[in-house]
């Protein structure tokens, strides 16, 4: 997971955590949700999908002021 990502998540009250597989499971602040993600990018476009499912559930990236 890309640190950028990831600070991103933790500022905005996601809870992420490593799982052994190396894959990574975030928790939603709302406390209902849990979006998993792959370890290591399968191609280009992987960063950009795992965006596309948080915002879903309500992450903003990239961050407006």
């Amino acid at each position: 997971m890309d640190r950028k990502l990831r600070k991103a998540l933790e500022d905005q009250g996601w809870r992420v955590k490593q799982l052994k597989s190396g894959h990574w499971r975030c928790y939603a602040p709302d406390g209902e949700h849990i979006v998993h993600l792959a370890g290591t990018p399968s191609d280009h476009r992987s960063i950009d999908n795992a965006v596309a499912k948080l915002r879903e559930y309500g992450f903003q990236w990239p961050l407006r002021k």
